[in-house]
């Protein structure tokens, strides 16, 4: 046998030996594992064929194997389209399963970092290997962007509680608590001279930790006006109740006392002695809720100046006047009433100023006119009750006011001594009698001075 033919020989025999198991080999790992085929095992594979260039030609096995190998390859290399699941719904489909998990990853992680606490979704998500058929890949950021559309996100948050319920949600329990001390703070005078003596909640008010939805939360001064809001049910939903203490020094105003004396006429007055306010140093004790005041009290007083009571003294003489219809005073004018008791004189009376002269009388007495003129005001008016005023020229009115009845009309012309009206107790009066007086340019005067 020549060399050839044994080497001819040993070569079909090696060829068919190293053959035949990789055949089977290949077979199996394309039934199991078809993906695992690495481009490494590709390229040592290579190698060792063509270090038997003979061989490989003898073998079509061998050839075979390489070629399912390629193919299991190119299968392995190109992948199928993973799915994002939201509560078991396909939301987006990408290249793999790795870009998909990883899309997931850097949502939580930018949402994360723009917050500032770890978040999570609220929903279930997770990745499919296998997208819908037919499916658009998309791009990591359309990815993220349809994570936001369809996914809500929570962190580990605290919650105010108001009795019992939840009110507003924070970050951490370090805001609520913070945001609980902010809000007494609001509601603390900025008096110097008031002592703070209790701060508190009206209501039971509980900081808890629990998961809080992100759109829920509340920074400081968010969750401080959700304490205060007074939209809902017009109240509150939260009461800080403050107690303070004040101690200060008020003025305390003096007493008036009145005295008889038989010197001065009925109705006017003389202080016979000034009054004088004192002072006191007095601490007291409020109670706000909210900012209003609904409860005070005096803890305890002290005085520094007594007052000085203020004396009156009040006159007591009542003159008697005689009347004439005949005989006229040097101002022409007569005694306007058959009544001659004068109750109240023109001037100072009880801190105020009489403006007339009041005839005590009976109801009915007649009155008439001190002076011929002009009616210019007849009819019921205010406190002067059933009034006339007659113009007597110059500048010159007088006054009849009270009366029980009103005799003449405006525009009448009217005599001295010609019956006006009835004596009585109209408007502001206390008694039947006559208020009269005489007017120059619009101010009073003493009617005594021009009657008789």
């Amino acid at each position: 046998m020549s060399n050839e033919h044994v080497l001819n020989n040993e070569s079909e025999k090696l060829a068919s030996a190293e053959a035949a198991p990789a055949e089977a080999e290949i077979t199996k790992e394309n039934e199991l594992k078809p993906a695992n085929v690495s481009a490494a095992d590709l390229q040592a594979l290579k190698q060792k064929l063509a270090q038997r260039p003979k061989l490989l030609l003898a073998g079509g096995a061998a050839l075979a194997a390489v070629l399912l190998l390629a193919v299991a390859l190119s299968f392995a290399l190109a992948g199928e389209p993973a799915a994002i699941l939201v509560n078991g719904q396909q939301v987006a489909a990408l290249k793999d399963e790795e870009q998909a998990n990883a899309a997931v990853a850097a949502y939580l992680a930018e949402q994360t970092k723009e917050i500032g606490s770890e978040v999570f979704f609220a929903e279930q998500v997770t990745v499919a290997p296998e997208a819908r058929e037919g499916s658009d890949v998309l791009s990591r950021n359309k990815a993220l962007d349809a994570l936001a559309l369809t996914t809500t996100l929570k962190t580990n948050g605290a919650a105010i509680l108001v009795d019992g319920q939840p009110l507003v949600f924070t970050a951490d329990e370090q805001t609520a608590k913070q945001a609980l001390e902010n809000l007494k703070l609001t509601y603390l005078p900025e008096d110097d001279t008031m002592q703070v003596l209790d701060v508190k909640f009206k209501q039971e008010i509980q900081v808890q930790p629990q998961e809080v939805l992100v759109a829920d939360l509340a920074n400081l001064d968010e969750a401080k006006l959700a304490m205060k809001d007074t939209s809902l049910t017009g109240e509150a939903p939260v009461t800080v109740l403050v107690v303070l203490e004040k101690t200060k020094v008020e003025e305390v105003p003096f007493n008036t006392s009145y005295e008889v004396d038989g010197t001065l006429r009925y109705g006017q007055t003389k202080v016979k002695q000034a009054g004088v306010n004192g002072s006191r140093e007095v601490t007291i004790q409020l109670a706000q809720a909210n900012g209003e005041e609904i409860a005070r009290q005096e803890i305890s007083s002290n005085t520094l100046v007594k007052p000085v009571e203020e004396i009156v003294l009040e006159g007591a003489v009542v003159q008697t006047a005689s009347r004439s219809l005949t005989q006229a005073s040097e101002a022409g004018m007569i005694w306007p009433t058959t009544a001659t008791r004068i109750s109240s004189y023109y001037g100072p009376r009880s801190g105020d100023n009489h403006s007339g002269l009041d005839i005590d009388g009976d109801a009915g007495d007649p009155v008439w006119a001190a002076k011929s003129g002009t009616v210019v005001s007849a009819g019921y008016h205010g406190t002067y009750g059933n009034e006339v005023v007659i113009s007597h020229g110059d500048g010159l009115q007088t006054r009849y006011a009270h009366m029980q009845s009103i005799s003449v009309s405006v525009g009448d012309e009217v005599e001295i001594g010609q019956q006006v009206g009835l004596e009585g107790s109209t408007g502001n009066s206390t008694g039947s009698h006559l208020h009269f007086e005489v007017i120059i340019n619009g101010s009073t005067t003493d009617p005594l001075l021009y009657i008789k």
